[in-house]
């Protein structure tokens, strides 16, 4: 995978330390539900939006609408700033995956409902809005491990083995569909086949915190 030299302007609701930036970043901070950022996306030429609600009993129940109102106010700063492309995280679970684990359908997806209306509400955004070139990544189940390269990219549905998705892995293959405009009006599933400790129900259920 070859990227070419971009300049990267990072967005970010609450900034990094300066230790945790990345060198040649321009930073901003910005809340995307309720401030006017169309003057530092003069001059972008894509979008990729990394929104995400982290979980809890209480965004579990209620989430910030980050994924629908959120994305709509970076299509109408898009719409104002002339610029079409853009690249959004979803989830693979928006809809019903074949090669997902039963047990996981039982028992973490329902905890993850309102998250996951939110998105499939997102991705019909995205697809009603006119002269819009979008793709919404569908990863699995995302695990913070370091990147491999591996990654399976597939259409719409994860393949067989392929559960769970690197953040790395995602932010590479994020990177590829804006530097090759590929998979625009897409879907792409993205993940890889893990060792078990990973996969197995506990390893899940420890990082959603459920019983």
């Amino acid at each position: 995978m070859r990227f070419t030299k971009a300049e990267v302007r990072a967005f970010e609701h609450t900034l990094p330390e300066p230790s945790d930036r990345v060198d040649g970043a321009e930073y901003f901070q910005c809340d995307v539900l309720n401030d006017d950022f169309n003057k530092e996306l003069q001059g972008c030429r894509a979008i990729i939006s990394a929104l995400g609600i982290g979980f809890s009993p209480s965004t579990a129940i209620d989430p910030p609408p980050l994924y629908t109102e959120g994305t709509s106010k970076l299509v109408e700063a898009m719409s104002a700033t002339g610029i079409s492309r853009i690249v959004v995280i979803s989830a693979a679970f928006v809809e019903p995956q074949p090669s997902v684990p039963m047990w996981f359908e039982l028992t973490a997806k329902p905890a993850l409902h309102n998250f996951l209306e939110q998105m499939r509400a997102m991705e019909d955004l995205l697809e009603r809005a006119k002269g819009l070139e979008w793709t919404a990544a569908r990863p699995g189940w995302l695990l913070d491990e370091p990147y491999t390269g591996e990654a399976v990219i597939t259409d719409e549905r994860l393949a067989e083995g392929c559960f769970r998705c690197r953040h790395s892995d995602l932010a590479a293959a994020m990177l590829e569909f804006v530097c090759e405009g590929s998979w625009i009006a897409g879907r792409p599933a993205i993940g890889g086949p893990e060792a078990e400790h990973y996969e197995n129900p506990a390893a899940i259920k420890a990082e959603l915190g459920i019983d």
